[in-house]
């Protein structure tokens, strides 16, 4: 199935939490698994129903078209090559996210979208770099993006192509990350309450309702930490 990179549509993600990003510099993969032309990548989290909202929404041309070109391929494969494989595999676009614990699904699906980061012409081996884009809540382009850790959130420009793999059977559409709408900032370590693992709770104690009394601060002025200020030593 041929790819015609001019004619590959682009489409923008539902707001979604970042999961394991890549954004600031690539990710060059593990020793037994190396990427050695780099990667930026992210994997959006969000709940089923956006996703099968942007699934049955701006994707579903794109996933039609892909799922009959595939099929198209599919049957144009030699006989014994079909018979070995016995049938197509169609990738979904997103994957259901799963408790590790429980085994159970989570009502999450998993989306994610990648960008090589570097390379060489065919033409002239002349190599070449890039990156993506960063853009704030505002649409300003960040020139010096600050450190995305996971559990930010915010949307992502993709360049969505079909593709079919005749050793394989397996068909779908890539998503091809261009660039990203940060709209919550996650950096430094900083975790919020989801981050660790807490659900909000309907009754319990709640901090806009709490008082201080004269002398004290906050709860969480100085909870945890140690008497100078520095970082906590063990």
């Amino acid at each position: 199935m041929a790819n015609d990179k001019k004619s590959n549509p682009s489409f923008i993600s539902p707001r979604g939490v970042f999961v394991y990003p890549a954004l600031n510099k690539p990710d060059y993969g593990t020793k037994e698994y190396p990427k050695p032309d780099g990667e930026y990548k992210v994997t959006l989290r969000v709940p089923e129903s956006v996703a099968e909202a942007w699934r049955n929404g701006p994707l579903k041309a794109i996933i039609e078209q892909a799922r009959e070109e595939a099929e198209a391929a599919w049957v144009k494969l030699p006989v014994a090559t079909r018979k070995k494989l016995k049938e197509m595999t169609w990738n979904e676009v997103g994957t259901d996210e799963y408790d590790k614990e429980t085994e159970e699904p989570t009502g999450f699906v998993l989306f994610k979208f990648a960008m090589k980061a570097s390379g060489v012409r065919k033409k002239d081996n002349s190599p070449w770099s890039q990156k993506p884009t960063i853009f704030d809540s505002k649409g300003v382009t960040l020139a010096k993006p600050p450190q995305i850790w996971g559990g930010s959130e915010g949307k992502v420009s993709v360049e969505a192509s079909a593709y079919f793999i005749p050793g394989t059977g397996a068909a779908g559409v890539s998503l091809r990350l261009k660039a990203v709408q940060l709209l919550k900032l996650v950096s430094g370590g900083q975790k919020d309450a989801a981050g660790y693992g807490f659900a909000a709770e309907e009754d319990g104690f709640d901090a806009s309702e709490y008082s201080a009394p004269e002398g004290e601060g906050t709860p969480s002025d100085d909870a945890g930490a140690p008497a100078d200020g520095g970082p906590e030593e063990f």
